[in-house]
């Protein structure tokens, strides 16, 4: 029984088509965001740092159709000046990172995919 998907792959063929080296570059991209903003994102930030991780976050996850990490990106950038909650900020950490987490696992499963179509094709 497979999963429900994390990535919109009708979306992302909007913008890549059914091209393999395209979609892995979006992808290389998406993960070198992911490195870069995630770990950034500390429930002690400023707000403007806050909203601005949050919000770098969230586009990166639309460029791949990730729609369900966009969403909690789009929440967590709520979670400023009233909005601001205890702990609220932690427990959208987790959320971020938990979908982060089966995302680059979905994308692992597409590159494994397309390294075995590669090898059958040679």
């Amino acid at each position: 029984m497979e999963s429900e998907s994390h990535i919109d792959f009708d979306h992302l063929r909007r913008y890549v088509g059914d091209d393999p080296a395209l979609t892995a570059e979006v992808f290389g991209l998406f993960k070198n965001q992911v490195d870069l903003w995630s770990p950034q994102l500390r429930a002690d930030l400023d707000d403007d740092s806050w909203s601005m991780m949050a919000h770098s976050l969230k586009g990166t996850a639309r460029a791949i159709g990730a729609v369900g990490l966009a969403d909690e990106c789009e929440k967590a950038e709520a979670l400023v000046g009233e909005g601001k909650r205890p702990g609220a900020r932690e427990v959208m950490i987790e959320k971020i990172e938990g979908a982060i987490g089966q995302i680059l696992v979905e994308i692992s499963r597409w590159e494994y995919r397309q390294t075995i179509q590669n090898m059958r094709s040679d």
